[in-house]
């Protein structure tokens, strides 16, 4: 989404050319080809593990921090891998996300007229919203140590990037629209 702004806003007469189906696609590949190693790593590290006591899960999902609380033996490799995948995946994203901004803010100050800056931000001011809504919550529950946090307080995080983030993103990208916002101002 960052650099489909960042497209549509630094380099809009490059748009269709840039923003083509097969780079989407390309995208698409390596963000789920990301997220299936990282997550086949967990996975055979987690298979390793022993599970001497109670299996059920304190949980509302079977999540890696509570599969590891579960755990008798030692979890500290599965709790480090985790911390440092999280960090690089979450610092990785982030990191193009600014980039991108970055350059959409540069390029949106040098708009001479302020309606136009308004509807830039606009534009972006959404996708900030769901990258805020998901990313804050889902970094508090990978990277802080298990005894930290106590686990009430992980389920409610947990909550709120797996059950909150997807049913506000209807909600926040609507907002744009100028029938929505009508209803809003009238309720």
């Amino acid at each position: 989404m960052a650099y489909d702004r960042y497209t549509a806003v630094c380099k809009p007469l490059l748009y269709t050319t840039t923003m083509t189906r097969a780079r989407c696609y390309g995208m698409m590949v390596l963000v789920y080809t990301i997220g299936f190693l990282t997550s086949l790593v967990h996975i055979t590290l987690a298979g390793r593990l022993s599970f001497c006591q109670d299996r059920s899960i304190n949980h509302f999902f079977c999540e890696l921090p509570t599969l590891l609380q579960l755990s008798c033996s030692d979890t500290s490799t599965n709790e480090v891998l985790q911390v440092y995948s999280t960090v690089f995946n979450a610092m990785v994203s982030l990191l193009m996300i600014l980039v991108s901004y970055t350059y959409i803010l540069h390029t949106v100050l040098q708009i001479p007229l302020a309606t136009r800056r308004l509807k830039v931000f606009s534009t972006c001011a959404s996708h900030l919203a769901a990258i805020t809504v998901f990313y804050a919550p889902g970094i508090l529950t990978y990277v802080q140590p298990h005894e930290a946090s106590s686990w009430d307080q992980a389920k409610l995080v947990s909550v709120c990037y797996c059950i909150l983030t997807p049913a506000l993103n209807p909600l926040i990208y609507s907002l744009r629209n100028k029938e929505v916002k009508g209803a809003l101002r009238r309720l």
